[in-house]
């Protein structure tokens, strides 16, 4: 299923492929790697630690905790932006806008985001103190201990607010499909669904708050951690639910990874502890594809990226791996 090409070692947690063209960055430097050539073509001196790359146009965006620089095509800076209380995450949403940090009471621990426009350094709009701006398929939340509310991506407007009890965790947004929206509740083991439009509560399922894909294409919320469950992202109804440790364990892919890649009928993710990486069949429930590699491990925080053909992911030791789809 996929063949290991390469691997790159002392990378930082941000890197994108557009055109066979790999750019990332390695120390204090910003590389840009042709794939279909096998070699390096260019690498700069950059000041900033970036753990985000997005190609747009002929610019390369770098995002880091300070703020974002734009790059020419041949990695010279144009443009870097120093945001004051930095960056809220390390995302580029409807290819112009980010989350920052536009405030912090220390006393209450409680922060204030904003969205801001990357062209015009703009802050568009702001949360209230306390909330958290959260966005999936360009569709704008802001949650908070208090509850969930959904605002507009542009200007901020509340478009409705559903209050909630968290416990001790904000929701998290799971994802955005078919006008439902998944939040997870940590501290309460549990998924919350919203209708987008209204945010009616469609359903609750009670179940860890990890391991959760939604898969567009099929209507379905997927988990896989230690075992497999799918549910209908409509209803929340348990579609399928596959539970065999020792196979899982005999395989050697025991995950605890949130963020693993969904590729048509398969969920790509690693071992919690051990340097193994498999592709699960969420119809056979078995492994087609299984890869081990001694001395590292592949921490769950550190992304998985499946981009034009190649399959990327970070080891504990700072290296990136590097695979191709093999069609078979």
């Amino acid at each position: 299923m996929f063949k290991k090409i390469l691997t790159i070692k002392n990378v930082n947690k941000g890197c994108c492929i557009s055109n066979n063209q790999l750019f990332f960055q390695s120390g204090k430097e910003i590389v840009q790697y042709d794939m279909a050539g096998k070699k390096e073509l260019l690498r700069r001196s950059v000041s900033d630690d970036f753990r985000c790359f997005v190609k747009r146009d002929d610019l390369i965006i770098g995002i880091s905790g300070l703020g974002y620089t734009f790059f020419d095509s041949q990695l010279h800076v144009v443009r870097s932006i120093r945001v004051k209380n930095g960056i809220g995450d390390y995302c580029l949403y409807n290819s112009n806008l980010v989350v920052v940090t536009t405030d912090y009471d220390y006393t209450l621990f409680l922060p204030k985001e904003g969205v801001q426009d990357i062209f015009s350094d703009e802050v568009l709009w702001e949360s209230n103190s306390g909330e958290v701006i959260e966005i999936g398929s360009n569709i704008a939340f802001t949650v908070s201990l208090k509850g969930v509310s959904r605002r507009g991506l542009g200007k901020g407007e509340l478009k409705w607010f559903v209050e909630t009890s968290s416990g001790k965790y904000l929701p998290n947004l799971v994802g955005v499909s078919n006008d439902v929206a998944v939040f997870s509740f940590k501290d309460l083991d549990k998924l919350i669904a919203f209708d987008v439009e209204t945010g009616k509560v469609k359903y609750e399922i009670k179940t860890f708050a990890r391991g959760l894909c939604i898969d567009e294409k099929k209507g379905l919320l997927h988990q896989m951690l230690a075992n497999y469950a799918a549910y209908d992202l409509l209803t929340g109804e348990l579609k399928d639910n596959y539970q065999d440790f020792s196979y899982f364990k005999s395989v050697g892919v025991e995950t605890q990874r949130s963020n693993y890649v969904m590729m048509g009928e398969h969920i790509i993710t690693t071992d919690w502890k051990e340097g193994v990486i498999g592709a699960f069949n969420t119809t056979t429930h078995k492994f087609d594809w299984v890869h081990k590699m001694g001395g590292v491990s592949f921490p769950p925080p550190a992304p998985i990226v499946y981009q034009n053909s190649y399959l990327l992911l970070y080891d504990n030791l700072g290296a990136l791996h590097i695979f191709d789809r093999v069609l078979e």
